[in-house]
């Protein structure tokens, strides 16, 4: 993991992350703002332990420490020495502090000291037995009624032929991708472009859902809820411009998911048998498809050019 994480997040790209510019981008405008609003509204209460892993330059992270108030308490873990910097520097509060880590190891935390897990834009980049690991710590760490929300790219974001110059994957790895038997663990580079200027390095190593959900029932945890999360051509066009748009994608782009631990659905607190079904299938408990924006939420994205919205 050191290898991807330090060659994407590190001093000559951390401008692109500081303070609200991680909001500026794609994965801020369609995934980190709408998972934030979904943590304030359903998930984090005052007084809560939260432990944000991957936390980066720690914006989203210092706005969860508001979440929690004066009672809670904020943990953000981060491999990257110049993102870990930055956050220590420009993100502070009085419940709020950032540690040194690597979330595919072992966590310095203590059995179920958390409340709530959080994990913005991490779990693709991490490969599977990476993934394995830190779903492992992530049950470790929740309190037996707490909850883990992590977003990630979609499994189904490149399986639609889109034209974003926002957002854009390396077009030799994206054919091999898609020529791939076994897509498990592709790595497709990218670059992604800030409202505010200039564009930054971007990786999506890829997992299927069947992949996911396998990973998070052996590390004794189940998907409650899931959320489709869609790049809308309104807001599209609004942040970046018409020009900057080629082709719309037809299959969403980024993953919100809910888990809680499979031990606490068995002992009666959900229905036992409902996660069996939902394990033997690989199929989600409750599963929301959103095409979430922030000027226009009821945007439909489904248009596949600009030509054809005309």
């Amino acid at each position: 993991m050191s290898a991807l994480v330090n060659g994407l997040y590190n001093n000559q790209s951390i401008q692109q992350w500081q303070n609200e510019r991680t909001m500026l981008h794609s994965s801020g405008i369609w995934g980190r703002g709408p998972m934030l609003e979904y943590l304030a509204n359903e998930v984090v209460n005052a007084g809560d332990v939260v432990i944000d892993l991957g936390a980066g330059a720690g914006y989203p992270t210092l706005q969860i420490a508001g979440m929690t108030g004066a009672a809670g308490n904020v943990i953000g873990i981060e491999l990257s020495e110049a993102m870990l910097e930055a956050a220590r520097s420009h993100c502070r509060a009085a419940n709020l502090c950032f540690q040194r880590g690597d979330i595919s190891q072992p966590l310095p935390l203590e059995d179920e000291c958390a409340d709530v897990v959080t994990g913005f834009m991490v779990l693709h980049n991490l490969h599977r037995a990476e993934m394995r690991r830190t779903l492992s710590e992530v049950e470790r760490v929740l309190k037996p009624s707490g909850r883990a929300v992590f977003l990630t790219m979609h499994p189904d974001a490149f399986e639609s032929q889109w034209d974003l110059q926002f957002l854009s994957y390396d077009l030799s790895a994206l054919q091999r991708y898609r020529n791939a038997v076994d897509k498990e663990d592709t790595e497709v580079p990218g670059r992604a472009r800030n409202i505010a200027g200039g564009e930054n390095a971007i990786a999506t190593i890829y997992h299927s859902r069947c992949s996911v959900v396998e990973a998070l029932s052996d590390a004794g945890l189940v998907l409650t809820d899931e959320r489709d999360l869609w790049i809308d051509l309104e807001t599209a066009v609004q942040m970046f411009g018409t020009d900057s748009i080629r082709r719309m994608p037809t299959t969403p782009i980024y993953w919100m998911l809910t888990l809680t631990k499979s031990s606490v659905v068995a002992n009666g607190h959900a229905d036992a048998a409902l996660l069996d079904s939902f394990i033997s299938e690989h199929q989600p408990v409750r599963r929301r498809g959103r095409r979430l924006s922030h000027i226009s939420p009821g945007a439909e994205p489904a248009q596949t050019s600009l030509e054809q919205t005309a």
